[in-house]
């Protein structure tokens, strides 16, 4: 028993330094510190503790994954379906668009998530360019 609380312990330590480094690592909180550091205000906010609702934390990532899945499942809903009827060379086109996206896997030395590479193969087949930039008001 003594063993399962034991690990339980350093998992929590574990999420602990991880939500640490990931605060730190911000470029938000990198870009704060400085300015207090410039304003010799860190001393002030060093005498505060910084207090971590981790059940919201939790809460909100799951929330965060569920939209996320609906919104894979809305785009794969959105992707154009293929007849069986069509011809071949749609179909070498087709595949050779798969394996142009199974080259595109690694990114910065990370491999895409499956939502990734579907984001990627909506992207390159339906996304217009144009109609964006004038939706935000870009010009060139």
């Amino acid at each position: 028993m003594s063993w399962e609380k034991d690990q339980k312990k350093r998992l929590a330590e574990y999420l602990w330094t991880e939500i640490n480094k990931a605060i730190l690592k911000s470029p938000d909180v990198q870009f704060s510190i400085k300015k207090l550091d410039k304003l010799q205000l860190l001393d002030y906010v060093s005498e505060f503790n910084l207090v971590l609702e981790v059940d919201k934390l939790i809460e909100g990532i799951l929330k965060q994954e569920d939209e996320e899945k609906n919104n894979t499942a809305s785009i794969l809903e959105e992707l154009p379906m293929r007849n069986e009827g069509e011809n071949d060379r749609e179909e070498n086109e087709a595949l050779g668009c798969s394996s142009n996206l199974s080259s595109l896997q690694w990114v910065d030395g990370k491999t895409l998530s499956t939502n990734e590479i579907l984001f990627e193969e909506y992207f390159n087949q339906r996304f217009d360019e144009k109609h964006w930039m004038k939706k935000a008001k870009i010009r060139f």
